[in-house]
């Protein structure tokens, strides 16, 4: 592990510990003192002016009030799940006011007199918005369409400025904090489960590398020097790598989902979409929260922040999350395989790893500290620091006794059956896919640093500018085993990552029905990463195979964007961008041959005594040094048509890029040193979006296809003798699908959501040289996923509130690899909750996720032969109590 930040590691955690405990301490009392904000619509009997700035708050909606129609009136308590029109409809009863949609984005109240003029004619309207409007990243609370809490207006800031969702041509899925907290949505797992079209996986890294694919497109590969098919965003920061993502997922204001190639309204090129993750912004009040969660295996979930101003216009946000858990494998260490050796003699026999009993568990610890400064009336300053380190234990998988029956009956079978000691191995294994024998214990050593700088400039009403200044770094040393209890295939892995980023927008927001953006992003990151492929007790090799290498990316791009609605029913949009990636990539792999074997036949090998050798001599180490350098141009163009009111019709073409580069994975031969061709596509869609005028029922529908040149992914390629998983590119690859989400409330508090998403792949040309492969299914790519959801909200008191929820994600059978063998099972995952919800600002609720105790894979070890093929498995029944408190 790099030692860097080590000298601070202790002190940051110490002292973000101890604001954690203080916060716990004194929860109770601050909860009682101040009542915090109500997850749904929550609002006490109070003054008429003060609950129509509560639903204005609550709902992300601006209302207008003149504040002398108001004055003296008082309004009813209201609890529970309401539109923002039911809302207004309960607190404006008996008091002669009325109230009208001025636009999507504004709601009038006034007497009906002044209603029916359709304008307000004094200038004495106060505008309650729902918050601070100069942070174009944070300003609006917003709920899911397809897994949300309610069917009223979402606005979403996923194409860099504040619209309906109901206008974005393309879609959009919303999480807001509640929303998030409702399905448990803690982590890149459970937000992929639990968005339609979104397949997630894991391999050697486990959760410390997500791989994430969005309808079809995605990355299979954890190595971090790859560039993302779907690129995550964090403040508007892009990340160069998923193993960033879990350290900064916590104190979550939104995350928003867009599928589809992106690329002219932000820094990073995508093919599949992107994943923003907006934090919570500073308060203007002293305040914060601790919420935390129990639960069987061990779980404990701490998180918490606190807004601490420093004056009007300073103010600064402390937040910290701490995970861990026993974890649900059982690590029997190498039980019977204890003493084994493929030479006896040469090879040292199998050294005793003690059984670890409970394994898998996280150990995660993260803090952000985020200041912000109104530098000016037009200028807000923002500046984060997050801190985060993972030291979990990484899953392992399991060879069950049918699966080894398989590989000992197989062709591939590289061990000497006629061993004892595999036989009372074999003996040993049962069918529990959660209890594993291993001769490593994988364990993740990660620690990552970022901070960034926002400066937001408003010129005028509608102009505005932005610069984002970001910079990233992930040191993680990590062991992994090949899922047999002694070393046929180990892996150690040493992964340095750092980048640095600058983007700059300026913008108008289309205040006069024309609206555009100019925009310009620099990448600059390196990886240094070295990998020992330990062979050490097999029938292939016997030797650790190290490779050292170090990768340089510069990358640039300018972009453009417009929208322009010439009528009130049409909108035109466009937009362009040119990219340019320039990369390096030096190195040298050693073979380290630790028993002075190189060169030696092999002892026992299926085919009979052969020469196996090694594709690397112990005195000449293969060294190579590429480069790779790409440009491209990529565009959109689209329209969104409105028929009727809540009634939206789009389509779009679009065009992405994915740059090039390199495999970083073991580079045994100077082919597997050669730069993988950058992936381009173009995609159409088109799709409608519906709301109803008094909010009850919304859906959306659309249809896309993908055309794909040199798609890139792993595959099984002969090299140096050896079939081996390298990084390669598809020449061709079609995708196509449709998508169809709803939802329904028949009655106040009560909401059900669902929706479908189907996908039909085809690989159309392969270059390689495994047979077979055109005509398959690209990976991560299931013909059917599925979610639905019953929420059911309803008042028990004037203080307290019931919050009931039931979902259920599933997915359908799909392969991991272009070479379709690694089928998964189609699986379907149901979660429950059932909460109290108290208007003084605490909650607690009980909780279980894959009540069923469904098996399923989240990943595909990658054998090639030889040893057994085994899955990552995903986590059983969980269940637990979340206690939370707002002060």
């Amino acid at each position: 592990m790099n030692d860097r930040f080590k000298r601070s590691r202790a002190g940051v955690k110490q002292a973000v510990l101890g604001v954690a405990s203080a916060l716990a301490m004194a929860a109770p009392a601050l909860a009682q003192a101040q009542p915090g904000p109500a997850t749904a619509m929550k609002l006490p009997a109070q003054a008429l002016d003060d609950a129509i700035n509560d639903i204005a708050s609550q709902s992300g909606v601006q209302i207008v009030l003149y504040s002398e129609d108001a004055r003296g009136m008082s309004a009813p308590a209201v609890n529970g799940l309401y539109t923002v029109e039911q809302a207004l409809d309960a607190v404006l009863a008996d008091t002669g006011l009325d109230h009208y949609r001025v636009n999507e984005r504004t709601i009038a109240v006034a007497p009906p007199g002044r209603l029916a003029q359709n304008a307000p004619a004094r200038g004495d309207a106060v505008s309650v918005a729902p918050g601070p409007a100069r942070r174009e990243d944070r300003r609006s609370q917003a709920v899911s369409p397809d897994r949300g809490l309610g069917t009223d207006l979402i606005l979403v800031t996923a194409r860099k400025r504040e619209e309906s969702i109901q206008d974005v041509p393309g879609v959009v899925t919303v999480y807001n904090t509640d929303a998030l907290r409702a399905v448990g949505i803690t982590d890149a797992r459970s937000l992929s489960l639990n968005t339609l079209g979104i397949v997630y996986s894991e391999t050697f890294a486990g959760a410390a590398a997500p791989r994430i694919t969005i309808r079809g497109v995605g990355d299979d590969d954890f190595n971090p020097n790859g560039s993302s098919s779907a690129a995550v965003h964090v403040n508007g920061i892009f990340q160069g790598t998923n193993g960033l993502l879990n350290s900064q997922y916590f104190d979550v204001e939104r995350a928003e989902v867009l599928k589809g190639p992106q690329g002219t309204l932000y820094g990073r090129n995508a093919t599949a979409g992107t994943i923003n993750i907006i934090t919570t912004r500073p308060g203007e009040e002293f305040g914060g929260y601790l919420d935390v969660e129990f639960g069987n295996f061990g779980v404990f979930r701490g998180e918490g922040a606190v807004d601490l101003p420093i004056s009007e216009r300073f103010r600064t946000r402390v937040a910290a999350l701490f995970e861990e858990s026993d974890g649900f494998f059982e690590h029997l260490g190498t039980g019977p395989a204890t003493g084994f050796s493929y030479r006896p003699g040469v090879i040292p026999p199998q050294p005793a790893v003690e059984s670890q009993g409970d394994f898998g568990g996280a150990d995660r610890f993260s803090a952000r500290f985020t200041a912000e400064l109104d530098l000016t009336a037009s200028t807000l300053v923002t500046a984060t620091v997050t801190y985060g380190e993972d030291e979990s234990e990484l899953p392992i998988p399991d060879v069950t006794a049918n699966i080894w029956a398989d590989y000992e009956a197989g062709q591939a079978f590289f061990l000497n059956p006629a061993d004892p000691i595999l036989d009372a191995y074999g003996d040993a294994l049962d069918n529990d896919p959660f209890t594993v024998f291993s001769n490593v214990i994988p364990r993740m050593d990660g620690e990552q640093l970022g901070a960034n700088l926002q400066i937001d400039q408003q010129f005028s009403d509608s102009l505005s500018g932005v610069l984002l200044v970001g910079y990233e770094s992930l040191d993680r040393d990590f062991a992994t085993s090949d899922n047999l209890p002694f070393s046929v295939a180990d892996y150690l892995f040493q992964n340095q990552f750092s980048q640095f980023t600058v983007e700059a927008r300026l913008s108008d927001d289309n205040s006069d029905g024309f609206g555009w953006l100019l925009g310009a992003f620099f990448l600059d990151d390196e990886v240094e990463f070295g990998t020992n492929l330990l062979f050490l007790n097999s029938g292939l090799w016997q030797t650790d195979i190290r490779t050292d290498a170090v990768q340089e990316r510069s990358s640039f791009g300018v972009f453009a964007s417009t929208d322009w609605m010439p009528v009130e029913w049409f909108t035109f949009e466009a937009g362009v961008r040119y990219s340019s990636d320039d990369v390096t990539f030096d190195g040298a792999t050693r073979n380290l041959d630790p028993f002075g074997v190189f060169g030696e036949p092999s002892s026992f090998f299926p085919l009979g005594s052969v020469f196996i050798g090694n594709p690397i001599d112990p005195e000449n180490p293969l060294f190579f040094s590429e480069e790779f350098d790409d440009d491209e141009f990529t565009w959109n163009v689209g329209g969104v048509f409105r028929p009727a009111d809540g009634l939206n019709l789009y389509a779009k073409v679009s065009t992405g890029y994915k740059a090039g580069g390199f495999d970083g994975s073991t580079i045994l031969s100077p082919r597997e040193a050669l730069p993988i061709n950058s992936e381009t596509v173009i995609a159409y869609e088109t799709g409608a979006k519906y709301q109803s005028p008094n909010g009850v029922f919304s859906a959306e529908a659309n249809l896309f296809h993908y055309d794909f040149e040199d798609y890139q992914s792993t595959a099984l390629l002969d090299v140096a003798g050896a079939v081996t998983n390298v990084r390669a590119n598809v020449s061709d690859a079609r995708i196509r699908g449709a998508e169809f989400s709803a939802n329904v409330s028949p009655l106040d508090g009560l909401v059900f959501s669902g929706g479908v998403a189907l996908l039909d792949t085809e690989i159309q040309n392969f270059q390689g040289t495994a047979a077979g492969v055109e005509g398959n299914e690209l990976p991560f790519s299931p013909t059917v996923s599925w979610n639905a959801s019953v929420v059911y909200l309803a008042p028990l008191s004037e203080r307290f509130t019931l919050n009931a929820q039931a979902d259920i994600s599933g997915t359908g059978a799909h392969f991991q690899t272009i070479n379709n063998n690694d089928e998964v099972d189609s699986f379907a995952v149901p979660n429950a909750r059932l909460g109290v919800q108290a208007a003084e600002g605490w909650e607690v609720a009980l909780w279980v996720r894959n009540f069923t105790d469904e098996r399923y894979d989240v990943g595909f070890f990658p054998s090639t032969g030889l040893t057994p093929d085994t899955f990552f498995k995903g986590p059983p029944r969980t269940y637990g109590v979340n206690l939370k408190a707002t002060f």
